[in-house]
């Protein structure tokens, strides 16, 4: 099962969605590849404090070449990334559009792959979406996130259609959240008029703990496993496996 991360608008909280839903599925006894296709290379450093050496990238797959996953936890293995990415950028992108759907075709001994991704619909996206199953959402309250939705649903939809691909939204998650903005409660309520199909119940709060813990490479639920946030990605864990059916 492979799921990808993805929002056209930055900040959103994309990658520190990725990073914990990958250590929770780890925990959960499930095989897990993550890979970063973010040349800011975030979420390759959730899980690494080092240079990420070569062979361990999703730049080789823009070299005609296959990376290697690198063990980063119990039941989890990262393809990372760095700047140098973004150098292939500019290839042509309907002769590399294929490259990372082709790799994880032929890659075996995982359950579930999770794709960071950046935000933009450019060559490293598209690529996810054609080589993923499902395309998760994560958004925050302000009116430049919840116009772009509509346009974001569109995407991954053309996507889909005209290569044929079998991605499909999985859902969307609202993200850093503070309990008591009314404007977030009147957000939610608006995207369950229009997304109700796809909106998460759960939402993620606005937490310090949380950044705290992806600077030092730890899962929320880990570091402060009794908190108000590891409660929520716990929750939202659960929502996301009986979406999966898993």
């Amino acid at each position: 099962m492979r799921i990808v991360m993805t929002n056209q608008k930055g900040g959103v909280g994309k990658t520190t969605l990725a990073f914990h839903l990958a250590a929770l599925f780890a925990a959960d006894g499930k095989s897990v590849l993550a890979v970063d296709l973010d040349p800011q290379a975030n979420f390759t450093s959730c899980f690494l404090r080092k240079a990420l050496p070569p062979q361990h990238s999703t730049a080789q797959l823009y070299q005609d070449r296959r990376p290697i996953p690198i063990t980063v936890a119990d039941h989890l293995d990262l393809v990372g990334t760095d700047s140098d990415l973004s150098s292939y950028e500019d290839h042509d992108a309907t002769d590399r559009l294929g490259v990372v759907a082709s790799w994880l075709d032929t890659t075996t001994g995982y359950d579930i792959t999770i794709l960071d991704t950046p935000p933009a619909m450019g060559l490293f996206t598209k690529g996810a979406l054609l080589a993923s199953d499902y395309a998760m959402i994560p958004a925050d309250v302000s009116w430049f996130a919840l116009k772009g939705l509509a346009d974001l649903i569109s995407s991954i939809e053309t996507v889909r259609a005209s290569h044929h691909a079998r991605v499909r939204p999985l859902g969307i998650v609202l993200n850093n959240i503070q309990e008591r903005q009314s404007f977030a409660q009147e957000t939610w309520a608006t995207l369950d008029d229009r997304y109700g199909y796809l909106l998460f119940k759960t939402t993620i709060p606005e937490s310090v703990r949380v950044r705290e813990a992806t600077s030092q490479g730890i899962p929320v639920t880990r570091l402060d496993a009794r908190g108000k946030a590891a409660g929520a990605y716990r929750q939202l864990y659960r929502e996301v496996v009986a979406r999966l059916k898993l």
